[in-house]
Parts: C-alpha cells; sequence; structure tokens
C-alpha cells in the first residue's frame, strides 16, 4: 500500500464487520458469502476498514478461499480466527467506541443465530444482522431471527443477500437491549429473552 493510502486510512475512524459462525458447526456458506466481491464492495461502498471472522472449524478452508487482494482492492484488512473463549473484544471492535487510533465507528456484527451469540452481541453498541444456518436441523435458529428483528433488535439476514442486510441495518435504527415486552409479541408477557428461552433454551 502507498504511503498515501497509509496515512488515509489511520486518519479516518476505523469501523469493523465482525463475522461469527459459532463454536461448534461450521457454516461455510456464509463464509463464501461474506469474501465474496458483492459482499466485500459493499462494506467498502459503507467505508469498513476492517473484516473480522470467527470461522469455528473452518479456518483452513476460509484460508483457501479468502482473496489476496482485499486491501488493494476495497480498502479493508481480513483477519480470521477458528475459536476464542471469549468474543466481547470482537463484539467491541465491531461497535462505537474508541481504539489506538481514536474513535470508532459503529460496525456491523454479522452472526449465525444462536442465541448465545446473539444475546452476546446485543450487549454491545453495534448492529447485529443474525443468519440461520440452513445446514442445522431443529435448532430453531430462523424462529429466533425471525422473532427479534419484529421486535426491532436486529436484522434476519438470509444466505443470498446478507450484503442487503448489511446496507438495511446501517440506515436504520435499531431498539436497545436488554428488551421489554413488545406490544403484539407472541411472547408479550416475558419479553424477547423468554421467547429465546423457550425456542432453544441450551443453545450456545
Amino acid at each position: 500500500m502507498s504511503e498515501a493510502n497509509l496515512r488515509s486510512r489511520h486518519d479516518r475512524p476505523t469501523r469493523t464487520a465482525f463475522v461469527t459462525i459459532g463454536a461448534t458447526a461450521g457454516f461455510r456458506s456464509l463464509l463464501q458469502e461474506v469474501v465474496s466481491p458483492k459482499f466485500l464492495a459493499t462494506l467498502k461502498s459503507l467505508d469498513f476498514t476492517d473484516l473480522v471472522v470467527q470461522c469455528g472449524p473452518d479456518l483452513e478452508y476460509f484460508d483457501s478461499i479468502r482473496p489476496g487482494y482485499s486491501q488493494k482492492a476495497y480498502g479493508l484488512d481480513i483477519t480470521a480466527f477458528s475459536y476464542a473463549p471469549d468474543l466481547n473484544k470482537y463484539f467491541a471492535q465491531a461497535s462505537r467506541g474508541d481504539d489506538d487510533n481514536g474513535k470508532r465507528e459503529c460496525g456491523v456484527i454479522v452472526s449465525h443465530a444462536g442465541s448465545g451469540s446473539i444475546i452476546g452481541a446485543l450487549e454491545f453498541d453495534s448492529k447485529l444482522v443474525a443468519v440461520p444456518n440452513p445446514e442445522l436441523m431443529d435448532n430453531h435458529q430462523l424462529e429466533i431471527a425471525e422473532e427479534m428483528e419484529s421486535q426491532g433488535f436486529l436484522i434476519h439476514g438470509t444466505l443470498g443477500s446478507v450484503a442487503e442486510a448489511v446496507e438495511k441495518i446501517d440506515k436504520i435504527v435499531l431498539r436497545k437491549w436488554p428488551p421489554g415486552p413488545s406490544p403484539g409479541s407472541a411472547y408479550q408477557e416475558g419479553g424477547l429473552w423468554e421467547a429465546i428461552n423457550d425456542l432453544m433454551p441450551k443453545s450456545s
């Protein structure tokens, strides 16, 4: 990268997209999508500077498909790892705050729709796109994502249109966590946490 480009990057606030697929099951279709030209071009258009991907069991696969020209073509630094005992620092990196270069813009978290990952992400000042993993059977990810979107806490993303979900979430204001009862919700009495607990009590 030229000295001018380095200076330009360091002078602007960082903005991170953090992708997490969870700790156990693979989600290669989502990994493929977040390194597609369409998704990377969308991040560039929204002034993202970093893409961080938690790959679970598929780090080697991700390394085989990640583009080697991301910085030159899209102005993005792409980093990846398999597991971490605590994702909070990555959730924080995708939220509004301060970093080594000064102010950090509010980014986006793209997560599988497991309840544990969703609840962890919502505790930070960021925006969440939850993408159910269709390869998992009877895991209630679709129901959780639909219910949480209906209550205004996140965007329910679908494979093939994750870039559009990121564009959409960048333009809207979401409800803050923690939830209260939502008028009209099927889970009005107990709120969103009870909805998730009922649908998927042991998900992580």
